[in-house]
């Protein structure tokens, strides 16, 4: 793989000083990516689970374009070929300024506070419950399902920049015989050009941050299962903590679709 990871325990150790944060911020943006152990506890993870399955089989699913003051929403993506990335998959969609029954945004707050120190920003920028009319870019959990033998995402390039230096994701779902998925994910790149996959090195709970610039997707989930069953939920689970340009601005790029026919 000839890639460089560094796995963190204690957050502590990621923040305890300005040489240390510029030292990971280096890894980022040389291609390394950084692990850190157990943001968020398993058990929280599965509940978190239950919950949206039970929204994603009792609501229709809608579109809602990332603005401020957006409610949360969940949305089919189904080989759409209007997407900016093509891809099959599940995405349930939180802002800090809704509320819910298990307040998701707060699950992944942590992981936001890492990224956006790691960004050079604030600690709580882009968190605030009361946003600017104004503002140019809205923190998002953006959760997705990929399900077995449909799921999906091409591979693709996310703009980086002042906004965020990378659009971390929490693993979701174990892989590996009897467990949630089998085979595909997400995957990126080693200095062999070998692909080489997320849940094959970190486990339920960890964030991982990376250069979301680096081309990256998401490998076809058990591509030797026929399932045309969106509604059973089984399959891979993951979470981005993404902060998105709104809708219409033209802040920073879009992402690439690196595989879309031209």
């Amino acid at each position: 793989m000839n890639k460089n990871i560094s796995y963190i325990k204690n957050i502590k150790d990621l923040l305890e000083s300005d040489l240390t944060i510029l030292k990971y911020q280096n890894e980022i943006k040389n291609g390394g990516i950084i692990i850190i152990r157990n943001l968020i506890e398993k058990k929280k993870i599965n509940q978190l689970k239950k919950y949206l399955i039970k929204i994603g089989q009792n609501s229709l699913p809608q579109y809602q374009p990332v603005k401020i003051g957006a409610p949360n929403h969940h949305r089919l993506f189904n080989d759409d070929p209007r997407s900016i990335v093509r891809g099959a998959f599940h995405q349930f969609s939180f802002y800090r300024w809704n509320q819910d029954l298990i307040d998701v945004f707060s699950i992944f707050e942590k992981g936001f506070w890492i990224k956006n120190i790691l960004s050079n920003r604030n600690k709580n920028d882009f968190l605030k419950i009361e946003p600017n009319i104004n503002d140019k870019f809205v923190a998002r959990v953006s959760i997705q399902f990929y399900p077995s033998g449909i799921g999906y995402l091409n591979e693709h390039s996310d703009p980086v920049g002042e906004h965020q230096i990378s659009a971390p994701l929490v693993v979701m779902s174990d892989k590996g015989a009897k467990k949630d998925f089998i085979t595909g994910g997400s995957y990126f790149y080693g200095k062999d050009k070998k692909k080489f996959f997320i849940e094959d090195i970190a486990n339920i709970g960890d964030l991982v941050i990376y250069d979301s610039s680096l081309p990256h997707g998401v490998e076809l989930v058990d591509k030797n299962i026929k399932n045309i069953d969106w509604s059973n939920f089984k399959g891979r689970w993951t979470a981005v903590l993404a902060t998105n340009k709104i809708e219409g601005s033209h802040a920073v790029r879009d992402s690439v679709d690196l595989q879309k026919k031209k």
